[in-house]
């Protein structure tokens, strides 16, 4: 794809970049995560970004500048002089790498295995309380095994050891997805309060299955299988209510 054009009459190069994570293809979301996973800045990784998306080259210093040149179309590569001084201000399209954002991406496959689907639509409950309970030991712990874990989770059948990037990409799956939801079911995933405090995953998973099944046990496998998106609209609602009775009793 071709990201740059020239104008003429203002005698200027226009990069058109990706304004978020869900406007990546497949090659170019493995591509930025390596570039992540690669570069120890965030400026550095946006530069390795926009050379790969581009296909800007730096082809020499020539006094203050930098002689570059893009390819434009069919037409053979523009040459011209960019400012090193006006680099940061060329990086700030790539600003939304800074921030997993609240739509979901993810490769497609991974070595082999298929991801389940990117907003969970259709994924039984069960599998998403495995992933959150991944997930916050994650958090906990930073331990490698405990993301290889939460991938074979979110790809079914994958065996092979993930890469930095791909384990950055993964994390990164889970966090957009947390935040969708977020968005989604505000008075579910409304913010605890609480500063610094580690939730208990077990008491939390036992409350939501409890909230579900109203307290009776013969529904729990009913309700471990049914489909993510209507146990949190379930979840979301049950808080709701309680929000609301809360307000009232206080007014009281």
């Amino acid at each position: 794809m071709t990201r740059a054009t020239f104008s003429d009459e203002r005698n200027t190069i226009n990069f058109d970049l990706p304004k978020g994570w869900h406007e990546l293809n497949q090659s170019e979301l493995a591509m930025v995560m390596r570039c992540k996973a690669r570069q120890e800045e965030p400026h550095q990784a946006k530069f390795a970004v926009l050379l790969h998306l581009t296909g800007l080259k730096v082809l020499r210093r020539e006094a203050a500048n930098w002689v570059c040149s893009v390819p434009i179309g069919e037409k053979k590569p523009k040459r011209f002089l960019l400012d090193p001084e006006l680099l940061p201000g060329l990086l700030e399209g790539l600003n939304w790498m800074d921030d997993p954002g609240e739509v979901p991406v993810h490769l497609d496959t991974l070595h082999g295995a298929e991801a389940l689907p990117v907003k969970l639509h259709g994924v039984p409950f069960t599998n998403y309380l495995q992933c959150e309970n991944c997930y916050q030991g994650i958090l906990q712990s930073q331990k490698e095994e405990a993301v290889q874990h939460l991938a074979t989770l979110l790809y079914p059948g994958l065996q092979k050891k993930l890469a930095v990037w791909e384990q950055l990409l993964v994390i990164q799956w889970w966090a957009q997805l947390k935040s969708m939801f977020a968005a989604l079911f505000p008075h579910f995933f409304k913010p605890s309060g609480e500063v610094g405090s580690t939730p208990d995953m077990m008491e939390v998973m036992n409350n939501q299955i409890r909230a579900l099944t109203g307290g009776d046990v013969t529904k729990e496998e009913e309700i471990l299988n049914i489909d993510t998106w209507r146990a949190l609209t379930e979840l979301d609602a049950k808080a709701k209510e309680a929000d609301e009775f809360n307000q009232k009793m206080k007014k009281k």
